[in-house]
């Protein structure tokens, strides 16, 4: 597939602030899930983020976050706020560090699209940097400083000729704070691994 030289999807779901409660993986999962619906069914829906996060907590047993939303999705769905149910035929994890044009042209198929990612977090380097669109790679003492959680974002597009990746976070600071570029070098060295899923359907 010919990756297109600027792919950004402009029109993502709202982005919802997590604050300070630990729910990321909550947080860029259902927005996820509502992008989705939103692209392929022109309709707008809502997820309950923080009672879906506990229970994901309480029922989880040691799993990746992550991994038990999508497994749920696939088996079981998720209701929206006004009663819909929501449902994915597959998902997939990957390295996405590995090769640039494997991601992107996930990024830009309509069988994939945005997708979820998690990365590294690093004491004194800042995902959602206030004063520029572009996060810096961490410093060599950054590096020595890893933090014990990492944290997890929606990737939702590139820009093929830069080489740089459009990220969408749930921080505070409103949307244009929470949508950045990151340059493929800093992608590969913070970058845990992704997530996409496929074929989303909502039901009455």
């Amino acid at each position: 597939m010919p990756l297109i030289a600027d792919f950004v999807d402009y029109e993502p779901a709202k982005v919802y602030d997590q604050g300070k409660t630990g729910t990321c993986v909550a947080h860029a999962f259902f927005t996820l899930l509502s992008e989705h619906v939103q692209q392929k069914y022109k309709k707008e829906v809502e997820f309950d983020f923080y009672k879906y996060h506990a229970e994901m907590e309480k029922h989880r047993n040691g799993k990746l976050r992550v991994e038990y939303l999508c497994e749920k999705a696939v088996s079981d769905g998720f209701l929206t706020k006004t009663g819909e149910l929501v449902k994915i035929a597959s998902y997939r994890k990957f390295g996405a560090w590995r090769s640039w044009d494997f991601l992107c042209e996930h990024i830009q198929s309509p069988n994939a699209g945005p997708m979820l990612f998690a990365v590294n977090r690093y004491a004194g380097h800042d995902l959602s940097p206030k004063d520029t669109d572009i996060i810096e790679m961490p410093t060599e003492e950054q590096f020595k400083k890893k933090k014990k959680s990492g944290h997890m974002m929606i990737l939702r597009g590139f820009d093929n000729q830069a080489k740089w990746l459009r990220w969408q976070n749930s921080w505070e600071g409103g949307e244009d704070l929470n949508v950045k570029w990151c340059p493929w070098e800093v992608f590969q060295k913070i970058n845990k691994y992704c997530y996409y899923i496929k074929n989303v359907t909502i039901s009455e």
